[in-house]
């Protein structure tokens, strides 16, 4: 009996072990591949979220899935989803539909959209408490009066300058916000009367009660409202605020915000890094542009502490007050007691060390099994927050656990025959599948946020301090044209340089002479570009070869900068080097990027494809003949007649001839 047990118990380690490894890249694809055809053929209607009684916030999120993944917007399915959104946007007032919303319409890039990504970010401030935070209603239901009237005057294109001041503090006591410079933008006239309106009529009872869950999704929300012309900054001085102020000594966030309290979960704690992404990248924003001016950087006063509100004229029979539990009173003559231990962030930046606390508390979490399973049941909500604070810092480990590998093996494994998730949530079929299609697409809805996180030179030693790569870790040779990436190598995520930016997102990489090249820490993309520039002839052989096989994806950030920079035969070789890096991509990160905004990266992607020898990309080549670029359309026609030896006149030819394949 005990050599029986000894056999068992090896028998377990060895399946745990062998469980650990990471997905292939083919087994990646086939289940993002079957998800996607489940979620086309539901089309958001299986899912169900808190309060989500018409599932708008469900479909919404099911198309960002769908984007994100690759699928056209010109997709039957897609289409769909979209009537659906921008017709249900106009009656939305829940912090999760809003966003959600939002998100998807920002992410289809549709400019006609702006007005409606405009209404919908002025609700999210609206639904703001002096904490900083959200709660499930974000603002009153919209009378149909109201939505009649945004219907009819948002079909137009006005702007009217709206960012340059911020409202005045309403009767209820908000704080008076200071005037941004780089709030400034442009709303549609008629959403700067209807923001007036709604930050005028603000109910007292959102002055109360918050939740980290509802408020993560509002962070989202006002970043990306911010690029549309919305005046969020006040806004993100209060996140900031919040965020610094309850982290507990543990280093997580509890999951209602008034009070503060213990722990929540480990999606609180992503909450909360999420929120401090948003200060970091403002802060290296100003040291950005206090360069560009050749100014010394004015030093930011230390935040202050936020201290919780409750108005004194609200009345606890309201159904809808319901605030944490408080403590009972001291009795008389004893001494109070003590307050809860204040997190230790030492010197320094108290945002950088916040962020570091938070990490360590996240890398506890997984270490011991985070929330990824119980049962058979996969927590996808906490998935989703693990990816994004994974994308956004750019790191590929929080402590000894590589994120990526931990949920994809999860998830992987939990797929249904069906193609769909169900997680132990109770959101819904389509809300889980579309969380486990984000993870594993690694998706990044907010960009320009990773690229200025990944800026901050504290993020190097974040990255760094995760934990030291693997053997098996190290890059990979360069793949000779026709081949495939190794199964199990990790899928670089697309890199993505904000616009206007010289700095993609950036990770610390070696510009040594010797090769292969060994990570440092400190080199940033745009480090890496200048050095591309200024490189002479007889080295630039080299050079171009040290940034074309280093690993990194500030490396491909760097090519992607310098491209346009260059001329000639250099401009040529960056581009096939660009296009050799690309290669290692799996199959659904390619197809995301034939989709991406910069011209660049459409163009490499679409030459990738033809190199891996990847039939499977016919049809996405097919659809990239369309692109409105000609040098796109160019490499995709180049690399469809690669792959099929065959050659067509037009995209309508491509297409006859592969339907009659099948």
């Amino acid at each position: 009996m005990a050599l029986l047990r000894l056999l068992l118990t090896l028998t377990l380690a060895i399946s745990v072990t062998h469980s650990a490894r990471a997905a292939a890249p083919k087994d990646i694809d086939a289940a993002v591949q079957k998800g996607i055809a489940y979620l086309k053929k539901s089309g958001g209607e299986n899912g169900k979220a808190a309060r989500d009684l018409d599932r708008v916030g469900a479909t919404a999120l099911a198309g960002l899935a769908l984007l994100e993944a690759g699928v056209p917007a010109d997709d039957a399915a897609v289409k769909k989803i979209t009537t659906v959104v921008r017709d249900a946007s106009y009656t939305q007032n829940q912090t999760y539909h809003i966003t959600l919303c939002l998100l998807y319409l920002d992410r289809l890039g549709e400019p006609g959209d702006r007005p409606l990504i405009q209404m919908l970010g002025v609700r999210l401030l609206a639904g703001q408490n002096i904490n900083g935070g959200w709660t499930y209603e974000c603002i009153s239901a919209v009378p149909p009066a109201t939505e009649r009237l945004l219907r009819t005057k948002l079909s137009d294109t006005v702007l009217v300058a709206g960012g340059g001041k911020e409202p005045e503090p309403t009767k209820l006591g908000m704080p008076k916000p200071a005037d941004k410079p780089g709030a400034v933008g442009k709303l549609h006239a008629d959403v700067e009367k209807y923001r007036q309106s709604l930050l005028a009529t603000t109910n007292v009872r959102n002055m109360l009660h918050d939740d980290n869950s509802n408020t993560q999704f509002g962070v989202l929300g006002v970043w990306t409202a911010r690029k549309h012309g919305v005046p969020v900054e006040s806004a993100l001085d209060l996140i900031e605020k919040r965020f610094l102020l309850q982290q507990t000594a543990s280093g997580g966030w509890p999951y209602s915000g008034l009070l503060g309290g213990a722990d929540g979960s480990p999606s609180m704690t992503c909450a909360g890094l999420l929120g401090l992404a948003t200060a970091i990248a403002r802060r290296e924003e100003k040291k950005q542009k206090a360069a560009l001016v050749g100014k010394p950087e004015a030093k930011e006063p230390k935040p202050a502490p936020i201290k919780p509100v409750v108005s004194s004229d609200v009345d606890p029979n309201d159904p809808f007050y319901n605030p944490p539990k408080m403590p009972e009173p001291a009795p008389p003559k004893k001494p109070a007691e003590p307050a809860a231990p204040k997190p230790n962030r030492g010197a320094g930046d108290p945002r950088d060390a916040a962020v570091k606390l938070g990490m360590a508390n996240l890398a506890a979490a997984l270490a011991n099994g985070g929330r990824g399973r119980r049962g058979n049941d996969a927590d996808l909500y906490f998935f989703w927050s693990l990816e994004r604070v994974g994308v956004i810092y750019g790191v590929d480990k929080i402590g000894d656990v590589d994120w990526y590998d931990f949920g994809a093996n999860v998830l992987i494994a939990s797929q249904r025959g069906d193609g769909s998730w169900v997680g132990r949530s109770g959101h819904g079929t389509d809300v889980d599948t579309a969380f486990a299609i984000l993870f594993l697409s690694r998706s990044n809805l907010a960009r320009d946020l990773a690229a200025k996180v990944q800026r901050n030179p504290a993020n190097a030693e974040l990255r760094a301090n995760a934990a030291p790569p693997a053997p098996d870790d190290a890059v990979a040779a360069k793949p000779e044209p026709g081949t495939k990436p190794e199964p199990g190598t990790k899928p670089e995520p697309p890199p993505k340089p904000a616009p206007g930016t010289v700095e993609p997102p950036n990770k610390p990489v070696t510009l040594a002479p010797p090769s292969p090249p060994k990570p440092t820490q400190g080199t940033t993309a745009s480090e890496i570009a200048i050095e591309l520039t200024r490189t002479s002839n007889a080295d630039w052989e080299a050079t171009l070869k040290r940034v074309r096989e280093a690993k990194g994806q500030e490396n491909t950030g760097a090519l992607l900068a310098v491209i346009p920079l260059l001329e000639g035969e250099r401009k040529a070789t960056a581009r096939e080097a660009l296009a050799e890096r690309l290669c290692r991509m799996t199959p659904v990160s390619l197809r995301g990027m034939l989709k991406a905004e910069d011209v660049e990266l459409r163009r490499g992607a679409a030459l990738a494809c033809a190199m891996k020898d990847d039939k499977n990309h016919i049809s996405d080549l097919i659809d990239a003949l369309s692109d409105k670029n000609e040098a796109v359309a160019k490499a995709a026609r180049a690399g469809l007649k690669s792959l099929t030896e065959k050659d067509f006149a037009t995209a309508n030819e491509w297409r006859e001839w592969y339907t009659s394949r099948k």
